[in-house]
């Protein structure tokens, strides 16, 4: 089953495993790096692809397979963007909301083991899995964007050029931090008026 929705039906479960491949070019998956940090992009042109094998037993969907994509970061060091290609397994188990609440709601303490880390629920027969996708794609995104050890040459380079200790002392020597420098933008012109 190929398509672009990024949604499992369950009424297309027969008793058979489902194949789910779904493929949408970067620009068609916003929704990846929705309010995320603008250190973080996807390749527009590239696709963006997750290949997933569905059971159904009783009302637990189980899901497993891989994404693939190309996404970009800004270095924390140097300020340059960066490749990165994802291309990581994901599993995922899916509860109806009644089974979840049973398993899991209104306990005072829960012990939690590794195999419930990756467990969901769902509450209608359509399941839009691109929350679960999203989520796998930011879990393997650095958290501090740096260079790799390969580019570490090109990332002093940069680094040199765009913070280096030159431009820190510049910056310093005219009373301005890079962290506050948007605030010189603000006009705070009073008006005669008042």
């Amino acid at each position: 089953m190929s398509n672009t929705s990024f949604e499992l039906d369950l009424l297309n479960f027969q008793g058979e495993a489902l194949e789910l491949d779904f493929e949408v070019p970067g620009r068609s998956a916003p929704w990846l790096l929705a309010n995320v940090e603008a250190a973080l992009k996807i390749d527009e042109d590239e696709p963006f692809r997750a290949e997933l094998d569905a059971q159904l037993v009783d009302t637990t969907v189980h899901l497993g397979g891989y994404i693939e994509g190309t996404f970009y970061y800004k270095c924390g060091r140097c300020l340059e963007w960066r490749e990165i290609n994802l291309d990581e397994s994901v599993e995922f188990v899916l509860m109806s909301r009644p089974s979840w609440d049973e398993s899991y709601k209104g306990k005072d303490e829960i012990v939690l083991d590794e195999s419930d880390m990756n467990v969901s629920y769902y509450d209608d027969e359509i399941i839009d899995l691109r929350p679960l996708l999203r989520e796998a794609v930011l879990l393997e995104l650095p958290d501090f964007p740096a260079c790799p050890d390969s580019l570490s040459d090109a990332c002093d380079t940069a680094y040199e050029r765009l913070v280096g200790d030159e431009v820190l002392d510049e910056n310093e020597a005219n009373s301005m931090d890079l962290r506050w420098s948007k605030l010189k933008e603000i006009d705070l012109e009073e008006d005669d008026d008042s």
